[in-house]
């Protein structure tokens, strides 16, 4: 990966350097500053950006760490010898993708940039398959199936079930494949009379036939409840 090393003591940025060498990685740049660091993401267009904490110049590496995320959109790693607890809390909020407290070794910083790309790749991919859930227009949802927009009436989807990456919407008639998220489905159907009852699949309330202890049945197809969810369904019941 090209990445960029953002530390103001020589002696450790050259350790980095040569970790990463190692590791096979190429280092586009080693900075001091903030100011030099984002000089650095505009020429160099780095993939991944190690971040000390404590810098020299106006910026320090959290504040750094926004500029990164805002303006490059590319992970971070904070890397400190200050693991107090009101440092670590200010790096939290700025949702790096890993965490090195000095010192640390090639193994560390090895796992650290594994992990961080890992959960970066995941996140770019469900920010894109996400887009594949289009506006809601006329009570109609548009699915992208097969680089197609196909209109399904709300009304007309029977449940939405979770398959690893993808989400099967079911109608009466027909069963479409998207790639997309439960949690972005359960969000974008939250103004209608839908229900998330497992972690795997959210209903429409109206195509309820009966309930029986940690079942309901829709159509001919038995839908588990979770414990976790049974009391927010049965609130949206009308009960008698």
């Amino acid at each position: 990966m090209k990445i960029l090393v953002v530390e103001d003591d020589p002696m450790i940025a050259q350790s980095v350097n040569d970790i990463l060498g190692l590791l096979d990685h190429n280092v586009v740049g080693v900075a001091e500053s903030g100011e030099e660091a984002i000089s650095i993401c505009n020429e160099k267009e780095p993939e991944l950006a190690l971040l000390d904490i404590q810098i020299a110049g106006d910026i320090d590496g959290v504040d750094l760490a926004e500029i990164i995320r805002d303006q490059f959109d590319i992970p971070f790693i904070f890397t400190t010898a200050f693991a107090d607890k009101t440092t670590i809390e200010r790096a939290k909020a700025m949702g790096p993708f890993g965490y090195l407290v000095k010192p640390y070794g090639i193994k560390e910083v090895n796992a650290a940039i594994e992990v961080a790309k890992s959960a970066f790749d995941r996140l770019k991919e469900a920010e894109k398959s996400n887009q594949n859930l289009s506006k809601i227009i006329d009570n109609s949802l548009f699915l992208k199936v097969d680089n197609k927009l196909i209109k399904v009436k709300i009304e007309d989807i029977l449940y939405i079930e979770a398959k690893g990456d993808y989400a099967l919407f079911k109608t009466k008639a027909k069963g479409y494949i998207v790639h997309a998220t439960i949690k972005k489905i359960e969000e974008k159907l939250s103004d209608y009379n839908f229900q998330k009852v497992h972690r795997s699949f959210i209903v429409n309330l109206a195509k309820i036939i009966d309930i029986e202890e940690s079942n309901l049945l829709i159509e001919d197809k038995v839908i588990p409840i979770s414990r976790a969810n049974k009391e927010a369904l049965i609130n949206r019941l009308n009960l008698l």
